[in-house]
């Protein structure tokens, strides 16, 4: 009977839920603070190295079949595509959930615009084009990523040259351009977990739980860009106009992340067995960071008009390169958790200028040309 009893005790005794300890509880909240610091910062830094690289550029077009009559106009319709690397980096240094394993390498950046020209005479002209991004979701794997994006550009280009069978025209452009935009990651993202935390006694304990953002860290910004441009342009037989060149992009502004930012953490299981745990919340404007973009981006380019009548099809490649600027290091109080020493932060790879910040951007465009 004795026997019996004690087994039955053991037996009870696994299948009572456990309770995480106050200190178990607490080390998890800091995890989950940590964590959504650390993308908070992340976001910014990332963006702010990549996001110069879909700015509008100088002029679209070969350029070569720029009027010496003035009163010509041309009007249409583009779309752009960037890639823009190393975006799983965002989830660099947080240790709760393994973001950075969830999210893809290259980041899909599409935009929608209407570009516009209009002929001066002697080869000169002036243009303008409108580009956004409407409020969407873009699928990652299992994280939703949320961007709305305006922007506003305007360029002058001047043709010094006429293009004569292999010999190009030579094109000069200055454009300007306004970009505006927010951009969030992770809303609804749920994830489990697997942490060993400290019971506060000197002891360990193997908790494993979901964690789930309720909102999280977005990004804003606001750019100003300029972008001088050099290009050889060919004409053949007024159809087909091939294109080379190099822009740079000159750009100053701000991109900051200031928001509220809440999670939500189950504790399932202590040591294999379930727990008897109500989910931890955690709501708190944990970031706010502000910095400035790329100082210059680096636009080698290539493209070709295809001319119909009065219809050109314009197709273009640029392949960009930015150049860091030193990042902000005036951190709010609500990012106490931020170590500027730690190396596990985004924020201190890109300081050391460890990463290789690039995109490759394809425009095409139809345009009524009169």
């Amino acid at each position: 009977m004795r026997r019996f009893l004690t087994l039955t005790a053991a037996a009870l005794t696994l299948l009572t839920p456990l309770s995480a300890s106050a200190a178990e509880s607490d080390e998890l909240i800091g995890l989950m603070r940590d964590d959504l610091t650390a993308l908070g910062v992340n976001m910014p830094v990332w963006m702010s190295q990549h996001i110069t690289a879909v700015m509008p550029s100088t002029g679209l077009g070969a350029g070569s079949g720029l009027s010496d009559d003035s009163g010509a106009f041309t009007l249409g319709v583009m779309t752009r595509l960037g890639l823009l690397n190393n975006f799983n980096d965002v989830g660099y240094g947080m240790k709760l959930v393994d973001l950075q394993g969830q999210l893809p390498e290259l980041m899909p950046w599409p935009q929608l615009g209407v570009v516009a020209g209009f002929g001066l005479g002697d080869g000169i002209e002036l243009g303008a084009d409108v580009q956004f991004i409407p409020n969407l979701d873009i699928a990652g794997d299992n994280i939703n990523l949320k961007v709305g994006l305006f922007s506003v550009g305007a360029t002058l280009r001047w043709r010094l040259s006429k293009a004569e069978g292999a010999i190009p025209a030579i094109v000069l452009g200055l454009g300007a351009s306004y970009y505006r935009g927010t951009f969030e990651l992770g809303v609804g993202y749920e994830r489990p977990y697997t942490e060993q935390v400290d019971d506060g006694q000197g002891g360990t304990h193997t908790v494993t739980g979901t964690y789930r953002f309720g909102s999280a860290p977005a990004v804003n910004w606001s750019l100003l860009q300029a972008n001088p441009e050099l290009r050889l342009a060919w004409d053949f037989g007024g159809i087909f106009r091939p294109y080379v060149g190099i822009g740079v992009g000159l750009a100053t502004g701000s991109v900051s992340n200031d928001v509220q930012v809440s999670a939500r953490l189950t504790i399932d299981t202590v040591d294999g067995q379930p727990a008897n745990e109500a989910p931890i919340t955690y709501d708190e404007r944990v970031v706010s960071f502000s910095t400035t973009p790329a100082l210059y981006t680096l636009r080698p380019h290539v493209g070709f008009d295809f001319v119909l009548g009065v219809i050109a099809l314009t197709v273009q490649a640029d392949f960009a390169v930015m150049g860091k600027d030193t990042l902000n290091s005036d951190f709010s109080s609500a990012a106490g958790s931020f170590d500027l020493n730690d190396p596990n932060f985004l924020y201190n790879q890109n300081q050391s200028g460890s990463q290789s910040d690039g995109a490759v951007v394809v425009t095409a465009a139809v345009r009524v040309q009169l």
